[in-house]
């Protein structure tokens, strides 16, 4: 008598999976949920510091596109010796940054002499990169691991926090 009902009730499974199978598309689709259409609205904020430098964000909604950094640096502060040749120094300059980004997808610096300081300029295009390779270098937080972009809503709190002024353009 238990052989017959699993029989039943497997047969009953089996007809139930077909149905499923035969019912009309169209319901189906009523019932998903609707796509939520990404923020693509371009949006720049920058941020200031009077000690550390400014950074540009540009982003589409909340999802950063691309950072700016610039800060300078003192001959002073780098070592160098204010009678070298300029052409000669923002060479060197120029080499180390090369030699620090180099590998990384997206990632360019340059250095530009400026009186008697060094203005370097870091240019980050977060489309591109592994941002793993960019954890790794220490130009990106690990921040949340099931983050799938980088907030511009976060990182403005972030740098406000750390004594930055940020204004959205």
């Amino acid at each position: 008598m238990k052989k017959r009902w699993g029989f039943v009730c497997l047969c009953l499974l089996v007809t139930g999976c077909a149905r499923l199978s035969d019912v009309d598309e169209s319901f189906l689709k009523e019932t998903e949920e609707p796509e939520v259409e990404k923020d693509e609205t371009p949006v720049v904020m920058k941020c200031d510091s009077e000690t550390q430098g400014s950074l540009t964000f540009e982003s589409k909604g909340d999802q950063i596109q691309k950072m700016t950094q610039s800060f300078s640096m003192s001959f002073t502060d780098l070592g160098i010796n204010e009678d070298l040749d300029q052409n000669a120094i923002k060479e060197k300059i120029n080499q180390s940054l090369d030699s620090m980004y180099q590998d990384l997808e997206g990632v360019q610096a340059v250095g530009e002499i400026v009186g008697d300081h060094v203005e370097i300029t870091v240019t980050i295009d977060y489309t591109a990169p592994d941002h793993e390779q960019l954890m790794e270098a220490g130009l990106l937080e690990s921040g949340k691991v099931d983050s799938a972009y980088i907030s511009l809503e976060e990182t403005q709190e972030s740098y406000e926090d750390s004594g930055y002024t940020c204004t959205i353009e």
